[in-house]
């Protein structure tokens, strides 16, 4: 279904959600009148309320009894799954701070991972296991475990992946350039070496994100593993009758 064909409510509370999004929009910000807007888009005042409600109950605004309209501050982090980007982007993009953590880089650490890793990258050597944690407010959120070769570890050994983001750093190192990716979700139990990681219990659900990352020429370069808590997680769906906008994320 093309943009404008969309409901009007539906157009304005997609034009509101941008500007929050892209930070045009702060926390704080008291939006215009209702009745201000509607005029502004030619609406009444009850599709307005409507295209307000959608934002309200996505947590992006909410009403204060006698002054208004105001941005939220952010209670949720979401991750749109539309598109190729990165979770350290896709925060970076949203204004979110997120601090990474490179908490080890292994040889082969795991036989059993290893070997579906060697499979599904098509490598007759080892692998090299990259493990990050990511954090939010000083929370763990996620803990990230990136599998490249040998090679391709060689050529970015240098780079601080606390700091900069490894498909980046393999797009200028490596001339491995992200093309598509394919990536399936399981809920699990964390293993105990996980939880503790994570600072949470044994056996805490947690979303689990299996991405398999193409170059331009198809082939196989990166292989993720990420484990985001359950407990702060939760996935979203946008439906018409043509189409699904699925986002996961943390709250």
């Amino acid at each position: 279904m093309a943009l404008s064909e969309l409901p009007k409510y539906q157009l304005i509370s997609s034009e509101l959600r941008s500007q929050i999004q892209s930070g045009e929009l702060r926390p704080g910000d008291r939006l215009p009148s209702q009745h201000a807007m509607a005029d502004g888009y030619g609406v009444t005042v009850m599709t307005l309320r409507h295209a307000l409600a959608e934002l309200e109950g996505e947590g992006l605004v909410h009403a204060e009894k006698g002054k208004g309209t105001f941005v939220s501050e952010p209670r949720s982090v979401r991750l749109e799954i539309d598109h190729l980007w990165s979770f350290a982007q896709e925060m970076s993009r949203q204004g979110v701070k997120v601090a990474t953590e490179v908490l080890s880089i292994r040889f082969d650490s795991d036989p059993d991972e290893t070997d579906r890793v060697r499979a599904a990258l098509f490598l007759d050597d080892g692998v090299v296991e990259i493990v990050r944690r990511r954090s939010i407010d000083g929370s763990p959120i996620v803990l990230q475990r990136s599998f490249i070769s040998p090679v391709a570890w060689q050529r970015i050994a240098h780079v601080d992946l606390a700091t900069a983001s490894l498909y980046e750093a393999l797009a200028a190192n490596v001339d491995s350039t992200l093309h598509r990716a394919s990536e399936s979700f399981a809920a699990v139990g964390l293993s105990e070496g996980d939880g503790q990681l994570l600072d949470t219990a044994t056996g805490a659900p947690a979303l689990e994100s299996v991405r398999i990352s193409f170059d331009e020429g198809d082939l196989p370069y990166l292989y993720d593993r990420a484990l985001m808590l359950g407990s702060a997680t939760e996935i979203r769906a946008e439906r018409t009758l043509e189409s699904m906008r699925l986002a996961y994320g943390t709250r």
